[in-house]
């Protein structure tokens, strides 16, 4: 008898020589991994589920040495070993109970099902391990809960009600909230002669499912529980309903009535197509283009960036293209497109446009693309609207014109400065809705009295004049009998005025939910507050339903035509359904998707439904998270929407001093730095939080370092950040340092930044390789360069280079270039370094990418390449986001001018140096614009760079800068003799 491995029962092992009990041990788990998983594995996942905090070489040698012992197990038998890989052909328990499943053998799954998978078996707190196990047990549990229903119905169609009773209250004790379960718990047990015990069932039930979900049980099932109290005659189970509304009313065959429309539409290379709900915007596109990709917005998730778009990649990730250098930029947004990889952070100033860019590939072929509900869009999403437009791609918006929001209208006027087909749909008229009855009925022409009377209730609104007929049809009133629409008033009626129906489409949908079973009901309801995308797992964990009850009603809505597939038929109904919600149930099913979604790792979707909830507090705490994640991205303006959000309902001063703390940080990443600097100031006078104020002021060092105010600098370091080293919190103690070094960096006090670069340089050199190592190495170098140690500093600028590379963090790579590259014209190597700086400036724009490019334009200027110079500080002169560099630029314009003898540039080259000095007093900036003023520039910018001069601590400037501005101030000299 070959082993056999028993794991949904205690776990064993059965031989031809008796039972074999499982030790819990390392080889054991090797083998009841490989017998579950039954294929071949690789060496490098079975290290990673059993060593998981191991280096890598180590967990490769603890693998062999298991494998060796594994095999000495003499139910192992079945093991093969190869260099990269493992397998072990072996009988388990498992594998039957899924053959059972399949051949549909409901009795044999639940005897092969004993007990929950490795119940109780101790892993010895391995967490990949465990969780690979939970999710085992978890969808095994499932599939054990399936075919037990589906086993009591068969035992209840043999008059086995004990049993069925039995097993039914096995089921209950794992959910007692699936109320389709307890019903046919009820009828078996009572049927069985256990009235009591099932009527103690239903008042447990009864008071779980108000605690939980607030709400009372099912019409059904308190009709039931009375029948059982007095002793009644069950009633027997009647059929599933079926619809009575014809198969062309649910689903219209053609268009009617657009004919104009859609030439426009045809013909148009970008379209945005408005009109009210109902009216048809959807239908006459798809009509047009059948093949359209629809990117759909909802309603209320207005505040997740690139929600729709990132939605619908989710559903077709295998088929996206290749999208080269792209990829990781797309995969910090989603994550699913490379599973497992670790990306370095997005840089600032590059993020933005990487991504759109990301999305335009990912979307590529696709045309057209249909952005449905577009009232409902995000910022992002419009901004990709206007992204693909300009690239010529085949588009089509569609709207609610009473609905145009400031973000939506601004994207309007936007696209109608570069041309765009506006075809505004009205609703129809009265001649086309007949036409559309005619097409409806089958027939050459529509009723005439009908259609009058069908168009004075609708207005010829095509969606409510459908939601109209569903209403008379399922009401009884309209009949569809031998091909032709019959009603009792037809040959009695003057003008179908005896008819009744309501007069808003709330109404309309209001009945045709309240002619669903209870059960279909609570479907739909759930289903309208999740929106879309809802599964049957999803609904049954906010339903107090079973997935079976979840099916079963949503082919009742299905059949309704309420929803299709995992979405609504139309906003319009999920909005009808949702708006009748009462409050508590609303807050009460938002809460459950809440709780559902928690692992999904989505915080701001989760914060959206804490906030319908009621539970601020809890959205608050993952919005902040979400802001963090969208800084993480680069996507600052997208934080900086979320931080305002949680801001707004947040009431607890703490709370907001840190929230505007964040924001601030965020303003100074999109250089928005007046923002930045009042939202600090107003701050520091609201909070005397030592943490906060200490993270307040390190944000307003970088802001206006990044403003070249290094004066203003100094005063904050010397008045407020004296005592920095004793900040408790160490992320912000290390995040005030950083700062202060750049400052003194700035300032030229050297020694004292390398100090604090070098003793917090080894807290990070102990985590291992990082984008934060890499900075600091990189201003450890720097610092060495302004003291002339050069060579020390050679070693510093190439680790952190390589270490950017490595980790593909190409920001960073060109933070450590641009040090680097002065650092080998400090040597006389020059020439090495112009390779990797224009190799860095081609990875895209990134937040340092101006000094870059200023380095290597001094670098080409040392060289001799002045027109190769040229194009670099044109670009900055133009373009530079920071005014240090627009000065600097212009300065160095003026030399290339000399050198090219192109006189007549060099004074306005030169007044517009003087001009950005206005912006910044950076001894760099000020230092190299002097210098070359006092060589280039005419009397007038001479007298005028006097007091300027006046103004520069030697001291601050590196060594190369220093000698240049000495070498003119006596050249100047010379000349004035």
């Amino acid at each position: 008898m070959s082993p056999r491995l028993y794991l949904l029962d205690e776990p064993h092992v059965r031989t031809g020589e008796g039972r074999l009990e499982l030790s819990p041990a390392r080889p054991t788990y090797l083998l009841i991994y490989l017998a579950c998983q039954g294929e071949w594995v690789s060496r490098e996942s079975l290290a990673g589920l059993l060593w998981p905090a191991s280096p890598d070489e180590e967990a490769r040698h603890n693998l062999r040495v298991n494998l060796h012992r594994a095999k000495s197990l003499g139910w192992a038998e079945g093991m093969e070993v190869e260099r990269e890989r493992v397998r072990l052909a072996m009988d388990t328990d498992v594998a039957q109970f899924r053959a059972a499943l399949g051949q549909a053998d409901w009795g044999a799954a639940l005897r092969l099902h004993r007990r929950p998978f490795l119940h109780g078996f101790p892993l010895q707190d391995l967490p990949t391990l465990e969780e690979w196990a939970g999710l085992e047990r978890q969808a095994l549990l499932e599939a054990w809960q399936n075919a037990a229903q589906r086993y009591a119905e068969q035992l209840q169609q043999g008059g086995k009600h004990g049993e069925a009773s039995a097993l039914l209250a096995e089921l209950l004790r794992h959910d007692l909230l699936a109320e389709d379960v307890l019903q046919n718990y009820l009828r078996a047990a009572y049927l069985a002669g256990q009235r009591e015990t099932a009527l103690k069932t239903y008042e447990r039930f009864a008071q779980e499912l108000h605690e939980e979900l607030g709400l009372e049980p099912m019409q059904a099932t308190q009709e039931l529980a009375q029948t059982l109290r007095r002793s009644l005659p069950l009633a027997g189970v009647g059929e599933k309903r079926q619809s009575a509304i014809p198969l062309e009313v649910l689903r219209p065959p053609r268009l009617v009535g657009r004919e104009t429309e859609q030439v426009r539409l045809r013909t148009a290379t970008f379209a945005l197509v408005s009109g009210e709900p109902g009216v048809g915007k959807t239908r006459l596109v798809l009509e047009v283009f059948p093949q359209a990709v629809v990117v759909r917005c909802r309603e209320g998730l207005d505040n997740l960036p690139f929600y729709p778009v990132l939605e619908h990649l989710k559903t077709r990730l295998a088929k996206l293209p290749d999208l080269g250098p792209y990829r990781e930029d797309l995969a910090r947004l989603l994550p699913e497109i490379w599973p497992g990889q670790t990306l370095p952070p997005a840089d600032p100033l590059g993020a933005r446009g990487r991504l759109l860019e990301a999305l335009h590939r990912a979307l590529a072929g696709e045309e057209p693309l249909l952005f449905d509900d577009l009232q409902w869009a995000d910022p992002g999403t419009l901004e990709l609207l206007l992204y693909l437009r300009d690239r010529g791609r085949r588009l089509v918006g569609t709207y609610r014109r009473q609905e145009v929001g400031p973000a939506l209208l601004k994207a309007i006027e936007a696209l109608r400065s570069g041309g765009v087909e506006e075809i505004r749909l009205e609703p129809l008229e009265g001649e086309v809705l007949r036409r559309l009855l005619a097409d409806l009925m089958g027939s050459d022409e529509g009723p005439q009295l009908f259609s009058r009377w069908l168009y004075g209730k609708t207005g010829g609104n095509p969606f409510f004049a459908l939601e109209t007929l569903k209403a008379l049809f399922e009401g009884g009133v309209l009949k569809a009998q031998g091909g032709a629409w019959h009603t009792a008033l037809d040959e009695i009626t003057q003008d179908y005025s005896e008819l009744q129906v309501p007069p808003k489409v709330a109404e309309v949908v209001h009945r045709r939910v309240g002619r669903l079973s209870e059960a279909a009901q609570r479907v739909v309801q759930a289903a309208s507050v999740v929106g879309e995308n809802f599964s049957p797992k999803l609904l049954a964990g906010i339903s107090g339903l079973s997935e079976w009850a979840v099916l079963d009603g949503m082919e009742e809505a299905e059949r309704a035509g309420m929803i299709a597939g995992a979405r609504f038929v139309h906003d319009v109904l999920r909005q009808g359904v949702y708006q009748e919600l009462p409050q508590v149930r609303c807050r009460a099913l938002h809460t459950k998707v809440a709780e559902q979604i928690e692992a999904e790792d989505q915080p701001q979707l989760q914060a959206e439904h804490w906030y319908k909830a009621g539970e601020l507090q809890r959205a608050v705490a993952l919005w902040k998270k979400a802001a963090q994640h969208l800084s993480d991205l680069g996507l600052h303006h997208e934080a900086i929407g979320i931080l305002q959000r949680a801001l707004a309902y947040t009431s607890d001063p703490a709370q907001q001093a840190y929230l505007r703390a964040t924001l601030a940080e965020q303003y100074h990443q999109v250089a928005e730095y007046q923002k930045a600097s009042e939202l600090i100031e107003q701050t520091l006078n609201q909070t005397s939080d030592g943490i906060v104020r200490a993270k307040l002021w390190a944000i307003q060092l970088h802001v206006l370092s990044d403003l070249g105010r290094m004066e203003q600098c100094a005063q904050i370091v010397e008045q407020h950040l004296a005592h920095a080293d004793a900040l408790e919190d160490p992320r912000v103690r290390l995040e005030v340092r950083w700062a202060i070094a750049t400052v003194y960096g700035g300032l030229g006090r050297s020694k004292e930044a390398l100090d604090i670069i070098q003793t917090d340089i080894k807290l990070l050199e102990e985590a291992g390789p990082s984008v934060t190592l890499s900075d600091y190495l990189s201003s450890l170098g720097s610092v060495y360069d302004h003291l002339e140690q050069h060579q020390t500093a050679l070693d510093y600028h190439q680790r952190a280079y390589q270490m950017a590379k490595a980790l593909n963090a190409r920001n960073m790579q060109v933070i450590t270039v641009q040090n680097l590259l002065f650092c080998l014209g400090a040597l006389g190597r020059s020439e090495e370094g112009v390779g990797p700086a224009e190799e860095a400036l081609s990875l895209g724009q990134f937040a340092r990418s101006d000094i870059l490019r200023n380095n290597l334009g001094a670098t080409l200027q040392r060289l001799g390449r002045y027109q190769a110079s040229l194009q670099h500080y044109q670009y900055l002169a133009a373009q530079a986001r920071e005014p240090i560099w627009r000065a600097v630029a212009h300065a160095r314009l003026a030399e290339a001018w000399s050198h090219l003898r192109q006189t007549e540039a060099i004074v306005p080259a030169l007044e517009r140096a003087l001009e950005g000095l206005a912006q910044t007093d950076h001894p760099f900036a000020l230092a190299l614009v002097a210098s070359r003023v006092l060589r280039y520039g005419n009397d007038s910018q001479i007298g005028r760079i006097q007091p300027v001069l006046a103004r520069i601590n030697p001291e601050a400037l590196n060594p190369m800068v220093r000698a240049q501005l000495e070498q003119a101030q006596a050249e100047y000299a010379d000349r004035t003799r």
